[in-house]
């Protein structure tokens, strides 16, 4: 338990949408969250921003290829620091489907997975709904 108190609370800010896709644009790794049979799930995964778009790589036939594909899904990157308390975090919810190789962007936009295995499946999340918050120092 944290018995730590605080003479002043950190306060939260909405940040602007072109804000939100400077930070989604400077990290590699999020987290997507959808449905599956056994309920919601939230998984990492690497990533790439083009065109205000999420594309991710995954492998064919996975619990993401499985569930998220044309499904409404939420995907979620943040940056926090503990010790001063702060910190941002950008949501996007949208619909979830997959890129045939013609509607890919050039190599160099494509998403770089980090983990082995054939990531040949590429999801493309397009936001109905982008926002972000700071949190920020009293």
């Amino acid at each position: 338990m944290n018995t730590t108190s605080h003479w002043f609370k950190s306060h939260l800010k909405d940040m602007p949408r072109d804000e939100c896709f400077q930070l989604l644009e400077s990290r590699q790794v999020g987290r997507i969250g959808f449905v599956d049979p056994d309920g919601p799930v939230v998984l990492p995964v690497n990533y790439v921003i083009h065109d205000e778009v999420v594309l991710i790589a995954t492998m064919p036939g996975n619990s993401i290829a499985s569930h998220a594909v044309d499904q409404p899904v939420a995907f979620e990157v943040d940056e926090i620091d503990e010790f001063n308390e702060t910190g941002w975090s950008v949501l996007v919810r949208g619909l979830a489907s997959s890129v045939s190789r013609d509607e890919l962007p050039d190599e160099q936009d494509q998403p770089n997975p980090w983990a082995e295995g054939d990531r040949s499946l590429v999801i493309r999340i397009t936001p109905s709904h982008v926002s972000g918050r700071y949190l920020l120092p009293a």
